[in-house]
Formats: structure tokens, sequence, C-alpha cells
């Protein structure tokens, strides 16, 4: 029978409960999720403590994707051991704990005139059973990321000038808010240096691209909000030589414990002076905790390249066995009674690890059917007994496709069927939620369908596609306080307007032709690869095709709307060039809203930045850097606008008809039945989508309310 304790309190039971563990809150109710990163998601939360009171805070759950699973495998061998290793997140707990101390104590002074930063503080460490992962709760920061500098359009003109001159300009730069940022990681990252966290750089590391997200701005102050890595430092290549001369390669929040205690021995009387005996003293306990659980779970790692002169130690075998068998407990692989076997009998443990090194569910199951007696008894009625068979097979049918209904994946009342057991799970390997759904639903693909008509012919719904699209950039960029609440309302004032409108329609019309891009982007490599076998130019077609019909419908817009003088020349210049023609109408809408088309450009690189593997990310430096190369872009469309009014004044052609005309042109708009059909399918669309939006912002307003 299975046991009445909880497998977390009985893994626990094998090891004396730490600080962190005891102040573990007793019910947890997610507000909402903050963010997503390499190993761990962000959730806001309010925990109920165990004498009643209630915190709100941010838990960190470390469920790292598959890839950075993948990477600690190979670097070590070991499953991710924040998710999986009780010494590892409890070294997390207190290496934040000293972390907080050495930044406390080295203030402010005239050989440092920048700022130290705060650190997140650490409140508790718990198991989370349906994740099967542990969690850091710490401190919410309500801050802010970056700030992105102002729009700088005399950059171009500026550095050209620079180059005539020969490097002699007496222009003077202001420094930008990343600049500052960077001075502060870099002298946060030489403090946890010398104090001996010289893993811990890595996360505050200038060179680290994304790290720069790690630090949140409240007021004037920094705050660290992420001391824990996901990867191994793999991108600094003073990491990597440091980790090889010190026997810990690859390097990843490694701690070196003698230089840590010589530093608090050598800074006692500043540590005093600044933060008090009392808090020396504790920060002595908390530095000998994170010395005594970095080693136990590092050593408790197969980690075939961390100090090879180990390998065969008694110790180190001895802590890898019984860390694995403590997972193994708390994660019910076994159960009680084995779990007391096996301290006498080492070939049951080989026979559980090697059936765990099957793929995926397999190896769970494998391990189970060694270390659980009510496994093997199930499994053995399952054989025997046909009713309970297809009872179970049912259920586990019904499991699996409610798991694909909570992703999305499939409509709600789909009905379970086994024939299609296979080709969903095939579909959820290779394929995102959202073209999983779309090639099975028949009711999404005719909305699909409905959608692309609209696109492609309604003016109604493709205004309301780019506009709404506008607003929700806009509306980002106000949530993340990089624009003030003065400028936001600006910028939805300048999204009034005819001009606005027909150019809001052909940007979402280009929108369009983007979303294709999961369907050419495969023919545009196969034809590619067919051309250099046939030497036959059809073959490139998909290449030129999204330009093409980028070109058709630009020209379509113009005589389209001729009778309202709206121009469209610019447009018309840029909308042929592959990848780039997409942001014609960006450059049309500069001429008459260089307010709204200068955000929309840099809000676009932005969104670049962020999707770049690896280097990019919300608020890391590579996002500020594409941000930034748009001054250029600005400036020459800045320029090229001026001379296409110039020009438009010269040959005497107007910008646009007065308002009596537009409305008279707007009335003399044919209507058939198409043009019917497509405004009714426009409209209800429109409260779809506006309806199912509202929801989920009252979702998410009763979230932060409670």
């Amino acid at each position: 029978m299975k046991s009445l304790v909880s497998p977390t309190e009985l893994a626990t039971k094998t090891t004396v409960q730490t600080e962190a563990e005891t102040a573990a809150p007793r019910e947890v109710q997610v507000i909402r999720t903050l963010g997503h990163g390499r190993a761990a998601r962000a959730q806001l939360v309010t925990a109920t403590l165990a004498d009643g009171s209630k915190i709100q805070c941010v838990e960190k759950v470390f469920a790292p994707g598959l890839l950075t699973r993948l990477i600690y495998r190979f670097s070590f061998q070991s499953p991710f051991a924040y998710q999986k290793n009780r010494d590892a997140i409890l070294s997390c707990f207190y290496r934040r704990k000293v972390a907080a101390a050495v930044f406390a104590s080295a203030g402010q002074n005239e050989e440092s005139p920048l700022p130290t930063p705060d650190v997140a503080q650490p409140i508790y460490v718990r198991y989370d059973e349906a994740s099967r992962a542990w969690v850091l709760a710490a401190n919410w920061v309500n801050g802010r990321g970056i700030t992105p500098a102002p729009v700088d359009s005399s950059r171009l003109s500026r550095w050209l000038r620079t180059v005539t001159t020969r490097g002699q300009s007496n222009l003077v730069e202001s420094k930008d808010e990343i600049d500052q940022l960077v001075d502060v990681m870099s002298k946060t990252e030489s403090l946890l240096g010398q104090c001996g966290l010289y893993g811990s750089g890595w996360q505050v590391a200038p060179r680290a691209l994304v790290s720069t997200a790690n630090l949140l701005r409240v007021g004037d102050q920094y705050t660290v909000i992420d001391l824990e890595s996901g990867i191994p430092a793999f991108l600094v290549p003073r990491y990597i030589a440091s980790g090889m001369l010190r026997g810990t390669f690859p390097p990843f929040d490694d701690v070196d414990a003698q230089q840590l205690r010589n530093w608090i021995n050598v800074n006692e009387r500043v540590l005093t002076f600044r933060i008090g005996p009392d808090a020396v003293y504790q920060l002595r306990i908390n530095a000998e905790k994170l010395i005594h659980h970095s080693e136990a779970w590092k050593s408790s790692e197969w980690a075939g390249f961390r100090q090879p002169w180990n390998w065969f130690a008694k110790g180190r075998r001895a802590a890898y066995r019984t860390e694995i068998v403590r997972r193994w407990l708390q994660e019910e692989t076994i159960d009680q009674t084995t779990f007391e076997q096996l301290g006498h009998t080492p070939i049951k443990v080989a026979m559980i690890w090697l059936a765990g090194l099957l793929p995926s569910s397999m190896g769970r199951f494998a391990s189970q059917l060694f270390g659980r007696a009510d496994v093997r008894a199930k499994v053995m009625r399952f054989i025997k007994d046909r009713d309970y068979r297809a009872t179970k097979l049912r259920q586990n049918l019904c499991k699996r496709y409610q798991r694909l209904v909570d992703d999305e994946r499939i409509a709600p009342d789909t009905m379970p069927r086994s024939s299609m057991g296979v080709v969903h799970g095939i579909l959820e390997c290779v394929t995102p939620p959202s073209l999983h759904r779309l090639l099975v639903d028949v009711r999404r693909q005719k909305e699909t369908a409905v959608v692309c008509l609209l696109l492609l012919f309604s003016k109604k719904y493709q205004s309301w596609f780019g506009q709404s699209r506008i607003e929700a950039s806009i509306e980002r960029w106000q949530d993340s306080q990089r624009i003030t609440d003065k400028q936001a309302k600006k910028l939805r004032g300048d999204l009034c307007g005819e001009e606005v409108g027909a150019y809001t329609r052909g940007l979402g019309l280009h929108l369009a032709l983007k979303a294709m891009a999961p369907i050419i982007l495969p023919a545009k490599v196969g034809g590619v690869a067919a051309f250099a076998g046939t030497g036959n130019a059809w073959f490139l077609l998909p290449i030129v095709i999204t330009p093409i019909l980028r070109t058709i419908f630009t020209i379509g817009s113009a005589i389209t709307n001729r009778h309202q003088r709206i121009p469209h020349g610019e447009a018309l210049m840029v909308c042929w060039i592959p990848t780039f023609g997409s942001a014609a109408f960006l450059l049309q809408m500069f001429s008459n809203r260089p307010r709204l088309s200068t955000f929309l450009i840099r809000d676009a690189a932005s969104k670049v930045g962020r999707k770049i593997p690896i280097y990019g990310g919300a608020d890391s430096r590579t996002e500020m850097a594409f941000i930034r190369a748009t001054d250029f872009l600005i400036e020459w469309m800045k320029n090229l606008t001026g001379f296409s009014q110039r020009l438009r004044s010269a040959i005497g052609l107007h910008q646009r008809g007065t308002t009596a005309e537009l409305a008279d042109v707007v009335s003399m708009t044919p209507r058939t039945p198409l043009t019917r059909w497509l405004d009714r399918m426009a409209v209800e669309q429109i409260a779809r989508r506006e309806q199912k939006a509202s929801s989920a912002d009252a979702g998410v307003s009763v979230r932060r309310a409670a």
C-alpha cells in the first residue's frame, strides 16, 4: 500500500531540514506568470506560511526546456541540478544570502562611485510534486528593465562627418542607460570574483549579452533578480579558462571555498563597520552552509569533465549513490520498502539506474517497475484482467487527450480515439500547439481560411488587424515602462486619420503575408535545392513569390485609394525587396506620422532582437543594439521622405483630398454580395477576437487583484 506520508516529507527524513525548507509554505496560490527563462519560469504567488500569515513573493520553478536539459546532461551526465538536486537548490538559497551581504558591505566610495546592486532576498525552497521540480522563492521586485535610448536621427550624418574628418569630432554623445547598467554589472562581476563567488559572476557579466535581463531598476537602484545559471558559462572565454584551471570545467555557479573564507577574514573590520557584527556572524554561517551544500551537490554528480582525478574516489561514488536514491524516493520511483533494501543490495540500485536510461517516460516506468511493488502488481493485473486493462487504456487515453486540450492542441469537445493517438503523439513532438490545432481541427481550418480571405480582401478586417497589432505593441512598451503614459497617449492619437487607416490596412496585409513563412520557407529551401540539382529557374519562384504578392497588393492599395490622394510612392519603392519589404507601409506612414512610424520600426527591431537564439531575449544587450541600430534607418527614411515631399510639391501633387471628398469616395464604394459577406465575416471575427482578448484581460485582472 502507498504510504500516507507524502513523498517530499518521506525524502527529507533522510536528511536534516534547513531553515530554507522549514520556511516553506503550507499553501501556494499562483497569481500570474511573470516570465519564462532557459531553466525556469517565474510566477508571482501568494504563499500561506505555517503560522497562517500570507506573503506575496516570486517563485522560480526550475522546469527547463529540452535544449537546456540536453546541454546540462552532456556537460555533467546528470539531470538539471536545480530541478532535481536538493543540495543544488539549497546552494541557490545560501548563495543569494551571501551575495546580499557582500553587496551591502561594498556600498559606494570614492574609488568606485557606481552603486552596488541589491539582491532579491530568498525566502524559502520547496519541492513541487506536480512539476516534479524544486522551487526557489524570493522577494518580489516590482521594477523595470532597460529603457531604450531615445532616437538619434542625426547619428548617420554625425558618423559620416567623423569619418570624413578622420575621427576628429567635437560632438560628445550622452551616456545611455544601457551603458550605465553595463558599468554597474562590471563592478558587480568583479566583486563576486573577489569574494569567491566567481561562478555567479557569469550571471552579471557584461559579455554575456542576455545577463542585463537579470537586473531590474527601481528608482535609481538596481536589484539582481537572478543568480542561477541556466547553462554552463560557455559563451565567455574567461570563464572557460578559469574552469579548466580550477578543475571545474565546464563552469556552472561554482564557489571557491577558501577564497570566500579568506575574503571574509580580510574584510572583517570593513564588514563589521558597514553591516554590523551580527550580520557578519550570520554571513559566516551562510557562507559555510553555501560551501557545504555546493560541495555536496558537485560531488553527487557524475560530471566526467570535473576533477577527473577524483573519478573513482570512494566518497564521490557514495555521494552520487546517496543523491540518486534520495531523488528516486522523492519522485516516487521507489517505495519505502525498496528504499530500505537498497542499502545492502547494490545490484538493485544498478538495475533501477540502468532502467532509467531508457528515453522519456519509458525510463521512469521501467525504474518504477523495479522499485515499487504496487506498480508490479498493477502490471500483473493489467496483463491478466481484461476489464481492468480496458479501463486503464481508456483512462490513459482520456488523460492524454485532456493534456492536449490543456495545451490548446485540440478542441475541448474532441472525442478521444485510440486510432488518432499515434498521430497526436507525433504532432505533439514536432509541431507547436497552433499548427497542431490547425492540422487536426476542421473548425479551426475553416476559421483560418475565412481569416485569410479577410486579410486579403476585407478593408475593414485589414484595418482592424493592423491597428490592433499596433495598439498591442504600444501597450507592451507602456507596461514595461519603456514609454510614459503621455507618450502612449500621443501614439494612440496618431492612429487617427484616413491615411493611417489605409496604411494600417496595408501593414495588416503585409503581416498576413509574413505569417505564411512556415509554408513558404520550406518551399524556398526545397526550391534552391531543386534548382541546384536541375538548373531549372522555375524552382526559384518561391523566393520571389512573397515580394511579388506584396508589390501587387501595394499597387492595388494605391489604385483603390487614388481618389483619396493618399501617397504610396515610398511604399512602392521598397515593397519588392525581400524581407525588408514588409516595412513598406511603415516607410509610407513616416511621411505623415513620423512619431508612430518611428515607434513601430523600433518595436520591430525589438522583436527581432528578442528572438535571436542564445544571445537574444527581453532586455538583452542584443535587443538594445537592434533598437539602437534603427537610428540609421530612421535618419535615412527622414531624408527620403523629405526628398519625396519636396518632389511632390515641385510637380504639383497634393497629399490627399478634403474630408468632404473622402466621404464622397467612401459613399461611392460599390456594394456587392461578396463585399457584404466579407463585411459580415469581418464583424463576426473582430467581435470574436475582441471578446477572447477581453476575457483574457479580465482573467489577468482577477489574478492581479487576488
